[in-house]
């Protein structure tokens, strides 16, 4: 048997999405349950922690948006429309965006109109893909269910 490149990348949508919710999961749980610095500490040990950390949630996020946008393969993976995978696009461009946006914030002597398109960029990103999957699971819903009403 012989496989296509868009079946050997489709077949790797469910499983590199899935390795960015892990991943995502993973740094948020250890962010959210991370132990306040000592007494007397100056707190560079928690902030260098606290840091890798958003770069892991970051790459988390990243990850399942990436999987979410790889085609599906013939037969198996989550087929999303044109629109859909605009939205997941969006939330991939989110990130990067306030990555530029904060280094151009630390470098440079900008406008308050930058804190603000970072701020929507980064703030939206994670509201797309939730739109996207739920209107995904919207579609499947009503083409399983909606014939019955």
């Amino acid at each position: 048997m012989r496989w296509s490149l868009r079946a050997i990348l489709g077949s790797l949508q469910l499983p590199v999405a899935g390795v960015g919710v892990v991943v995502l999961a993973l740094a948020s749980w250890n962010l959210y349950t991370l132990p306040p610095s000592p007494p007397g500490s100056d707190g560079f040990v928690e902030g260098l922690a606290v840091f890798f950390l958003f770069v892991g949630i970051v790459v988390g996020f990243v990850l399942l948006v990436l999987g979410l946008l790889i085609p599906p393969g013939p037969g198996y993976g989550i087929h999303f429309t044109r629109r859909q995978r605009w939205l997941f696009a969006y939330a991939l461009v989110g990130p990067i965006a306030g990555l530029l946006g904060t280094v151009s914030l630390a470098f440079l002597t900008t406008g308050p109109w930058v804190t603000t398109l970072v701020a929507v960029a980064v703030g939206t990103a994670p509201l797309a893909v939730l739109v996207g999957i739920g209107w995904r699971a919207g579609q499947v819903a009503f083409e399983r269910y909606g014939e019955q009403a």
